[in-house]
C-alpha cells in the first residue's frame, strides 16, 4: 500500500471528531432539506474545495496499463470509518470498500447484497435477514451476522466519542430518541446465527420492508474480529484505520487528503471482480468537472447534476462524452410561513408562480412541475390531483379575498450558496409583481436559514429535498406543529395525517391517507412545490453500464460496470 495514509489519517480523523455525525440513518441526498443536508442545487465550492485538481493525478500509462476509472465528486470524506457522517459525498467514498446490506433500485426493487433474503414479522416490528455465505472480509475472514450487531450496537453506545447522528440505531428498541443505547434494554439488532439477522424496531419506527430496508441501505458493516478489543474511547483514531480491512469490491491503495481516494479490485469479492483494475475518486470543484473530463482526466462523477446546466449542454457537444438524463424523485420548493399568509394568500402566489416558466428559463428544460413530493410513476401518487393552474388573473381574485397587507413586501429567505436558487427567486420575484405583490430576496447561510425558518422570520423560503422516494411521508417534517416545523402550522391535522399514513404495512393500507393528503396540497397550500428535477449524468466512452438511476440512492454497483 502506499502509505501516504498514515501521515494523513490523524488529519481526517480529527475532521471526523469535529464533524461529530455517527451510524448511517434515512437521510439522503442531496437536499437542502429538513436536517439541513446540502442541496444537489447547492453546488458553490467552499474555499478548501476550490483548489484547482492535482496535476498528478494517476493517468493509465503511468500504472502499466492497468484500467483505471477516476470519477470526480464535489465534496471531500470525512474520515475512513462510517461513523462519522452519513452525508451523501462520504458515503460514496466509503462506497468501494464498505459493503451494503442491499441496494434499493430508482425503481423500488430491493436486491441482495450481504442480504440474500428477508421476512418480516405480521405487526412489522421485525425484519428477519440472511446472509450469504460466501462474503469475505479483505483478510480472508468470512462477513457474519456477528459483524452486523456488533457494527450497529457500536455506533448506539455512549462512551463512542460522536454526537448526534446515530440516526439508523435510533431506528431500534433499546435506545433512545438520539440512538443511544439504553441501560437495562435489550438492544434490537441481534445475530440469529452466524448468517441470520434479526432487527427489532420501534413502535413508531415500524414500516414496510422497502422503507425498513432503505433505511439500511448503505449502512456499512465493520469487521468485529479486528475492532472488538479496541476500547470505545480510542476506536475512531485507532491506526486500524490507516489501513483498514475492507468488505467492498475494493481495497484502499493510496489517499490525498481532501483530494482523492484511489483503491485496487479485489479478486475475491463475492459478486465478482470489478472490471477496472483501479478506481480513483477525485474532489474537483463543479465548475472544473468538464474540462477535466474533456482532457480525458475524469470519466465521469458519482452522482448526476454535478455539473452546471450550461457545463452539461457543452457536454452534449463533445463526440467524447456521452450524457443521459433520468427522471429525479427530489422536488424543489417554497416554504410559506401559514402564520403570516392565509389560504386565499397562499392560493394567490400558488396561481401568480409559472412553473414552466423556471424549469425553461432556469433549469434548461431539465425537469417537471410539482404538485407535491410524490413524483408521477410512484404508486402513491393520487392521479385524480392536478396541480393549481399557473393563472394571474385567478390569483389577484384570491389575492383580493385574502386578509394579507398587500403594502408592505414579502420576505424570501434562501441559501446565499444557492446561486440556481436566487435564479429562480428572482422570476418569482417577477411573477408576484404582476399581481401586485413586492417581495424581498434575502440570503443567509444554511444555519441562518433553518434558524428563520423555526422562528417564523419569513413569509416565502426556497427548499430542495431528495429523500425516500418510496415513502409519501417525506415532507412531514415540515408540517410539525410551530415552532418545531419550517411552515409556522398550528394545525395539528397535517401531522395527524401523515401518522396516520405510517401506521399502515402496505400500500393499500397507507394510500387512503396520503391521497388525502395530495388533494389537501392543493386545495390548501401550506408550501408550494416547483419541480422535479432531472439526473444528468455525463461519463467517457471508455465505461458504460452504469446502475445511473440508483446512484443518487448510494448504489453504484460497481462489478457490473463495462471498463473497455
Amino acid at each position: 500500500m502506499k502509505n501516504r495514509i498514515a501521515k494523513l489519517v490523524a488529519v481526517m480523523l480529527a475532521t471526523a471528531m469535529i464533524a461529530g455525525c455517527g451510524g448511517s440513518g434515512n437521510q439522503n441526498t442531496s437536499g437542502e432539506q429538513a436536517g439541513g443536508g446540502n442541496s444537489a442545487e447547492t453546488v458553490e465550492p467552499t474555499a478548501e474545495e476550490s483548489q484547482e485538481p492535482a496535476a498528478d493525478a494517476a493517468q493509465p500509462e503511468e500504472n502499466g496499463g492497468e484500467k483505471i476509472v477516476t470519477l470526480a465528486n464535489t465534496g471531500a470524506w470525512e474520515a475512513l470509518h462510517p461513523y462519522s457522517s452519513n452525508r451523501d459525498t462520504h458515503v460514496a467514498f466509503l462506497y468501494p470498500i464498505y459493503e451494503s446490506f442491499v441496494t434499493i433500485t430508482g425503481e423500488g426493487e430491493i436486491l441482495p447484497r450481504l442480504f440474500e433474503s428477508w421476512e418480516q414479522s405480521e405487526d412489522g416490528s421485525v425484519l428477519t435477514c440472511k446472509m450469504r455465505q460466501d462474503a469475505v472480509w479483505s483478510d480472508g475472514e468470512p462477513i457474519t451476522a456477528n459483524d452486523v450487531a456488533f457494527t450497529l450496537k457500536t455506533a448506539a453506545e455512549p462512551a463512542l466519542p460522536i454526537e448526534g447522528g446515530r440516526q439508523i440505531v435510533g431506528l431500534f428498541v433499546g435506545t433512545d430518541d438520539l440512538g443511544v443505547l439504553v441501560d437495562g434494554e435489550e438492544f434490537g439488532v441481534k445475530a440469529v446465527d452466524d448468517y441470520t439477522v434479526e432487527f427489532t424496531f420501534k413502535e413508531d419506527k415500524k414500516s414496510t420492508i422497502l422503507n425498513e430496508l432503505y433505511s439500511m441501505r448503505y449502512t456499512f458493516t465493520l469487521p468485529e474480529h479486528c475492532l472488538k478489543d479496541i476500547p470505545l474511547e480510542s476506536l475512531l483514531t485507532d491506526p486500524f484505520w490507516e489501513n483498514p480491512v475492507t468488505s467492498g469490491a475494493f481495497t484502499l491503495d493510496n489517499i490525498i487528503s481532501g483530494e482523492r481516494m484511489e483503491y485496487v479490485a479485489r479478486d475475491d469479492y463475492y459478486l465478482g471482480r470489478p472490471q477496472m483494475d483501479r478506481l480513483i475518486i477525485r474532489v474537483i470543484p463543479a465548475n472544473n468537472i468538464l474540462s477535466a473530463m474533456m482532457a480525458g482526466e475524469v470519466d465521469g462523477t458519482v452522482y448526476g447534476s454535478l455539473l452546471s446546466y450550461s457545463d452539461y449542454e457543452l457536454a452534449k457537444q463533445n463526440d467524447q462524452l456521452e450524457t443521459s438524463e433520468a427522471p429525479g424523485f427530489g422536488n424543489t420548493h417554497i416554504l410559506l410561513n401559514n402564520g403570516n399568509l392565509d389560504q386565499n394568500a397562499r392560493l394567490a402566489i400558488d396561481c401568480a408562480i409559472n412553473k414552466e416558466s423556471i424549469i425553461n428559463d432556469v433549469l434548461y428544460g431539465y425537469a417537471r412541475p410539482a404538485i407535491n413530493a410524490i413524483v408521477p410513476e410512484n404508486p402513491y401518487r393520487n392521479e385524480n390531483v392536478e396541480g393549481n393552474p399557473y393563472d394571474p388573473e385567478l390569483a389577484k381574485e384570491y389575492l383580493s379575498k385574502s386578509s394579507l397587507d398587500t403594502s408592505k413586501p414579502l420576505t424570501f429567505i434562501m441559501a446565499s450558496t444557492n446561486t440556481l436558487g436566487q435564479s429562480i427567486a428572482v422570476l418569482v420575484q417577477q411573477q408576484l409583481q404582476e399581481i401586485g405583490l413586492t417581495m424581498n430576496i434575502e440570503t443567509y447561510d444554511s444555519a441562518t436559514v433553518s434558524s428563520k425558518l423555526f422562528g417564523g422570520e419569513f413569509d416565502l423560503g426556497l427548499m430542495s429535498s431528495a429523500s425516500n422516494p418510496f415513502e409519501p411521508s417525506e415532507s412531514r417534517f415540515y408540517f410539525q406543529l410551530a415552532p418545531n416545523g419550517w411552515c409556522c402550522l398550528t394545525d395539528d391535522s397535517w401531522i395527524n395525517l401523515y401518522d396516520e399514513g405510517l401506521k399502515g404495512l402496505t400500500l393499500e393500507e397507507r394510500k387512503p391517507y396520503y391521497d388525502e393528503l395530495q388533494e389537501r396540497l392543493v386545495a390548501e397550500v401550506p408550501m408550494i412545490f416547483l419541480y422535479h428535477a432531472d439526473m444528468l449524468f455525463v461519463n467517457s466512452k471508455k465505461i458504460s453500464g452504469m446502475p445511473y438511476g440508483d446512484f443518487s440512492l448510494k448504489g453504484w454497483r460497481y462489478e457490473e460496470w463495462t471498463v473497455q
